[in-house]
């Protein structure tokens, strides 16, 4: 999943998100660039993007689907 934040997020909206994300055992890839801050979390987890779209500072989420699985 991607998390992009809104240019006027604020550090603490920030640490929120990647809280959360961190509580329900996400390891997160942060990017910080001249005009936004993007989340990468990566885990096993299903979780439903609308609960990260309504946080504060956040933009937009993105889902990630995975591809088949090799057995």
């Amino acid at each position: 999943m991607i998390i992009v934040m809104r240019r006027d997020a604020t550090e603490m909206q920030i640490q929120a998100v990647i809280d959360k994300l961190v509580s329900q055992e996400f390891d997160i890839h942060r990017s910080t660039g001249a005009e936004r801050t993007i989340l990468g979390a990566v885990g096993a987890q299903t979780v439903n993007p609308g609960d990260f779209e309504k946080l504060e500072g956040v933009k937009e989420v993105l889902q990630i689907t995975r591809g088949d699985r090799q057995t």
